[in-house]
């Protein structure tokens, strides 16, 4: 038999499920004719299909070697490297693939979800476009499409592309709840709810449907569903912090009766300061009763000496050794718990206090300013899925440092806190940032002002939980504990919140808050 003749029998093993059969063959033919690259490729595919990845990977770059022009070859490297993490090789893979063939809408719609998720946000869109437009009948492409244009804020192009998923595919429930979330973006709530429900509908375990729509039914005050809903956040996935594991039960609310409980941190330091507002409530139902327990409260490092100060709380550092304990829950699992609705929101402040010491350190340095002592934070974390839309550094906080009567501190930390070191213009800022070492450190520096002005980040919180006066610019489309049209919280006091007129645009909010600044420091 000879190489054409054992190809065709290989390839017919391999099409009836033969595998074994196939893989000898193909293996035989290599070894017999090393420069046949069909013979070699198929193996690739059989030891990619059985999970044998170094060899297929290696198979494929073989067959590359002896046809550099094997589309199909580049093609297999291309998706085995998706499946192995690979994107940047994978990206490579494809790149070659269509100067081959330029036309090949799937193999562009791959390339652009790897692009992206290289953070290659420019070329992916313009590779999604392509797809799109050689594929216009194709609704994971029009999806995928959009998803790109979302991120770009691109908002109404994006909703086009949902909308034309949908009429392509109207059991695609991926492309409802990406309209859900573009339509939320617009600022259209209602819509974006109606969007999520028709998407869990169609599929009822799509736990990123349930969680958005929780999100946008609290943002809506609808606490009751919406806390129910928010449990979805761990099917989801997409958490900073995944869901713990333990042996202990998890706490479902009921009497503790002396039982040892565990809070344990999760997702970001705004969303473990805004919480723990109920630890000390817990401590409080445990006290008087027999065998009463204080609660145990497990949190990140520069939160700690900072949370150790809460009331019938130990903390101790996430990483380390934790204490006995019978029962534990997350920390944003409380409010569902507490039954918290908009009216019962626990808003007691301060809950968290400085160290004594350490503010009368802190004071030192700030007793030279004169006037309003106003410390400015102008960015969150880079790595916040919402970070382009609420962060916007430093240089609009200029024209408030031209303002009579108004002393500006950075008390920015982060990777944008070297902006303090030269500010735009040369405009006069105390930096701190340097010497801040975690929260306790910031908590006591605000004890020494007179107001925090910052944008949507933990430092929001940490000035709202200590009872300091706090002015927040928060987005178009806000995060949910923000709520919608109103300037207050009802979580913080003391915090009043200045928005954006419309996406992605800061001038009407840093309008009004220059002119309450301004009458502010006048008075």
């Amino acid at each position: 038999m000879n190489i054409q003749q054992a190809f065709a029998s290989a390839l017919k093993f391999q099409q009836s499920g033969k595998t074994e059969e196939a893989a000898r063959l193909y293996g035989e033919i290599a070894a017999a004719d090393p420069q046949f690259a069909p013979a070699v490729n198929n193996l690739g595919l059989l030891r990619a299909d059985a999970g044998r990845d170094a060899e297929a990977v290696a198979l494929f770059r073989r067959t590359l070697g002896l046809a550099p022009g094997s589309l199909n070859g580049w093609i297999n490297l291309g998706a085995l490297l998706v499946r192995l993490g690979r994107p940047e090789e994978a990206v490579r893979a494809y790149s070659a693939a269509i100067r081959l063939k330029p036309d090949q809408p799937a193999v562009l719609n791959q390339m652009g979800i790897q692009l992206e998720r290289l953070k290659r946000a420019d070329e992916a869109r313009d590779v999604l476009a392509r797809a799109a437009a050689l594929a216009p009948d194709d609704a994971e492409i029009a999806n995928n499409h959009g998803a790109l244009l979302r991120m770009a804020h691109r908002l109404n192009e994006a909703v086009v592309c949902f909308r034309r998923a949908i009429a392509l595919n109207p059991q695609y429930a991926g492309a409802y709840s990406n309209l859900g979330s573009a339509v939320k973006d617009r600022g259209a709530f209602w819509e974006a709810l109606l969007a999520f429900r028709r998407a869990t509908r169609l599929d009822p375990d799509f736990a990123g449907a349930h969680w958005n729509e929780s999100l946008v039914r609290l943002l809506l005050g609808d606490f009751i569903q919406g806390w129910r809903g928010y449990e979805w956040r761990w099917k989801h996935g997409r958490l900073p912090s995944p869901q713990r594991s333990f042996v202990q039960p998890r706490w479902d609310g009921s009497p503790l009766k002396g039982r040892r409980l565990l809070v344990y941190w999760e997702q970001g330091f705004g969303d473990v300061l805004q919480f723990v507002r109920y630890l000390p409530l817990l401590a409080q139902a445990t006290v008087g009763m027999a065998g009463g327990q204080p609660v145990y409260l497990e949190c990140q490092r520069v939160l700690l000496p900072l949370l150790r100060r809460l009331p019938g709380t130990i903390a101790v550092e996430t990483g380390g050794p934790l204490p006995d304990f019978d029962v534990q829950i997350p920390v944003l699992s409380l409010p569902a718990l507490f039954g918290t609705r908009l009216e019962t929101v626990p808003a007691r402040v301060p809950y968290l206090t400085a160290e004594p010491d350490l503010v009368a350190r802190w004071g030192e340095r700030l007793r030279g300013l004169e006037g309003l002592k106003v410390g400015i934070v102008w960015a969150g974390s880079p790595t916040h899925g919402n970070d382009r839309n609420r962060s916007i550094g430093l240089a609009p906080f200029a024209r408030l440092a031209l303002l009579p009567g108004v002393s500006l501190v950075s008390i920015q930390k982060g990777p944008t806190e070297g902006q303090a070191a030269t500010p735009p213009g040369g405009f006069p800022l105390l930096n701190l940032s340097p010497d801040i070492r975690d929260f306790a450190d910031t908590a006591a520096i605000m004890a020494n002002l007179d107001l925090v002005v910052c944008v949507d980040t933990s430092v929001a919180h940490l000035a709202g939980a200590l009872g300091v006066p706090v002015w927040v610019m928060v987005p178009f489309a806000p995060d949910w504990r923000w709520m919608l049209d109103r300037e207050d919280s009802p979580w913080y006091p003391t915090m009043r919140l200045f928005r954006q007129d419309r996406p992605g645009s800061w001038d009407g909010a840093l309008d009004r808050l220059e002119h309450a600044l301004r009458s502010r420091a006048a008075g």
